[in-house]
């Protein structure tokens, strides 16, 4: 079974590739060669060999195309991604574009992990049974600040992770886009204003830095990144609270796990504890970030929480309605028509 785990993954290989031209190896010259070779096999052994086209033979043409195919894949193989190689770059994107963009909720669970959401409570469940929870952080605005002040905030936030967080956390980074409409309506709704209407100048400058202000975002890209912690509690963490001789007990050889079986808690009793914990963990990261100067955070609910999973793995942004209500009928990856 594929291990999702990060910290155990390894990689298939280190680049140890004979070298044939700088970085390029054997594999690279074979996916260059590769379409030149399909188009020779497909004249020779697919097509009649009395084929003409025009009144000339096919086998005219045979050379001509397969260098024209060769001089694609070559080109396929100069831009093939420094961090993966030309053969695995070819894999990735037939399989991309062969593969169903929509899963169901048990093979989804697979990729994402996520087993079920609790709304009321604020938290979600993951496959393995742990419990997470997100704390989003809108961190102090630092594009003038000297090296000193960004010294400080260093400071700030690595005193915050040797007292705070003694326990896994993820830092996640994601941008969405700048709502230009939004932003934009303001301006545009004043032009509808009588002391506007009746200002010819002002209408004027009005309609031009809407104009203006389209297409200079449109060029620049302006996006807003948005910043989260994640927070995990797993169950081996709660198990044993309040039974230390048997959390000692648990780790002996195959009588650990009658042990574990027998002091293992409830279902519903795990589930509180587990949240319980989570609850304090998350209170307890929202209090250390925001004792950083100029940094504030805030603990987001489930529904939101499971739209950040969402847009994570769906890799866009999702318009999945009202959340609560698709939370109840729908899967969180592949959008409201799921």
């Amino acid at each position: 079974m594929e291990d999702h785990n990060p910290a155990k993954r390894i990689p298939k290989s280190l680049g140890t590739g004979t070298k044939l031209l700088g970085s390029y190896t054997l594999t690279d010259l074979a996916v260059a060669l590769f379409p030149g070779v399909v188009v020779v096999l497909l004249v020779q052994l697919v097509l009649p060999s009395d084929l003409a086209v025009r009144g000339y033979q096919l086998d005219t043409f045979t050379l001509p195309l397969a260098g024209i195919m060769i001089a694609v894949g070559a080109v396929f193989v100069y831009l093939t991604p420094a961090y993966t190689t030309s053969a695995d770059w070819v894999t990735s994107m037939l399989g991309f574009h062969t593969r169903s963009s929509e899963i169901d909720h048990e093979a989804a669970k697979e990729y994402t992990q996520i087993e079920r959401v609790y709304p009321d409570r604020g938290a979600i469940k993951r496959t393995d049974g742990a419990m997470i929870g997100l704390v989003q952080v809108i961190p102090p605005t630092m594009a003038l600040a000297t090296d000193e002040e960004w010294g400080q905030k260093s400071e700030s936030f690595q005193d915050f992770l040797n007292t705070t967080v003694e326990f896994p956390i993820q830092i996640y980074s994601t941008t969405q886009p700048f709502p230009v409409e939004e932003h934009l309506a303001e301006y545009q709704s004043r032009l509808d204003d009588p002391d506007v209407e009746a200002n010819p100048q002002l209408e004027s400058l009005i309609e031009h830095y809407v104009e203006w202000y389209e297409a200079e975002l449109a060029e620049r890209r302006m996006t807003i990144r948005d910043h989260y912690i994640v927070v995990p509690v797993t169950p081996a963490e709660v198990h044993f609270e309040e039974a230390s001789l048997a959390e000692q007990l648990a780790d002996l050889p195959v009588i650990g796990l009658f042990i574990r079986e027998l002091f293992a808690p409830r279902k519903a009793v795990e589930r509180e504890a587990l949240i319980d914990e989570l609850d304090d963990r998350l209170a307890r990261v929202r209090s250390g970030l925001r004792n950083i100067d100029g940094c504030t955070a805030h603990r987001i609910d489930a529904t939101e929480a499971t739209k950040v999973v969402g847009e994570y793995w769906s890799d866009e942004s999702q318009d999945y309605g009202n959340l609560d209500q698709v939370l109840r009928t729908h899967g969180i990856v592949g959008g409201p028509d799921r």
